[in-house]
C-alpha cells in the first residue's frame, strides 16, 4: 500500500545549483488542452457515450520557488544571465535542467520531479526589518518545458 507523504525537507536543484533549500514551492502542474467533448453514441438505457478529444498540445505552469537565502550567489548569477544582464540576456543558452526534491525526517528521498530547460522569468529579494528575526528568502519564478516525476 503507498504511503502518504510526510515532508520534512525539500531542494531546489539545477545545474550547478546544488540542494538550495525550499521554503514553500508552488506551481508545478502539466495539462493538456482538450479540442472538443462530444457525444459519439448512447448506450443501453440511454447512456450517452462522450469522448474528449486532446488538441495534443502540453502546457506546463510557472512555478514558484521560495527559497532559504545563503552566502551563495549562484542562483542571482543564473537569474543575471537570463533575464538583467543589461540588455543583453541570453536566456535560450542558459536554461537548466531543475529538480525539485522532498526529503522525510530520516534524509530518505520520497520524491522527486525533474523539470526540463527551465529559465529564471522573475526573481525577488523577501523583505528586510531591523527588528525582524526571521530567515531571509529569496524568490525564484521559473517557467520549464516538461516535468517529470521520477521518485
Amino acid at each position: 500500500m503507498a504511503e502518504l507523504l510526510t515532508s520534512a525537507r525539500y531542494y531546489f536543484e539545477a545545474d550547478g545549483l546544488d540542494e538550495l533549500q525550499i521554503y514553500e514551492f508552488q506551481g508545478l502542474n502539466a495539462e493538456v488542452e482538450i479540442k472538443g467533448d462530444q457525444t459519439v453514441g448512447s448506450g443501453k438505457g440511454a447512456i450517452g457515450t462522450r469522448q474528449a478529444t486532446p488538441a495534443g498540445r502540453e502546457k506546463y505552469g510557472k512555478v514558484t520557488v521560495k527559497l532559504y537565502a545563503t552566502n551563495e550567489k549562484a542562483l542571482w548569477d543564473w537569474v543575471r544571465l537570463t533575464i538583467t544582464n543589461a540588455g543583453t540576456s541570453d536566456w535560450a543558452s542558459n536554461r537548466k535542467a531543475a529538480s525539485i526534491t522532498v526529503y522525510d525526517q530520516a534524509g530518505t528521498m520520497q520524491a522527486r520531479w525533474e523539470c526540463k530547460n527551465t529559465t529564471p522569468t522573475k526573481y525577488e529579494v523577501g523583505n528586510l526589518k531591523a527588528d525582524g528575526q526571521d530567515l531571509m528568502l529569496e524568490t525564484l519564478v521559473f517557467m520549464h518545458e516538461g516535468v517529470e516525476r521520477v521518485q
